[in-house]
């Protein structure tokens, strides 16, 4: 892959990361910060496979959406507190505390769409 895709990934996962920092801050609750969080999680850790792996679009589109759908799974099952974290603000960040099978539809999105997107720019480009 070009040295400047791998930037424009960077790139676009450092946008998102804003935009998941300011709906993590600015808002306390409904769709947006519950689900459209979950959503843009999973682009931007697409975002950040593709600028760090040599993955195709595919590969990493499912390796994200399988790992968001095991920390989910995880909830389910209180990992946080089987590992002794639940006291850990990062860890809870990371992990979450609250299964919610929502989250699931949420994160297959996310992937389908940063996929979709990484198709579409990258063949205009």
């Amino acid at each position: 892959m070009q040295d400047g895709r791998r930037i424009g990934y960077f790139a676009a996962a450092s946008i998102l990361f804003a935009l998941l920092a300011m709906i993590a801050l600015g808002l306390k609750g409904g769709v947006v910060r519950t689900h459209g969080g979950d959503l843009l999680v999973v682009a931007w850790l697409y975002c950040l496979v593709r600028a760090v792996f040599l993955l195709r679009p595919s590969v990493s589109a499912a390796f994200v959406v399988a790992l968001a759908f095991l920390i989910e799974v995880g909830q389910a099952f209180a990992l946080i507190e089987r590992l002794g974290l639940g006291e850990a603000f990062a860890a809870e960040l990371a992990l979450g505390r609250h299964f919610d099978p929502f989250d699931l539809i949420a994160y297959a999105l996310g992937g389908a769409g940063a996929f979709l997107a990484d198709r579409y720019v990258t063949r205009r480009f």
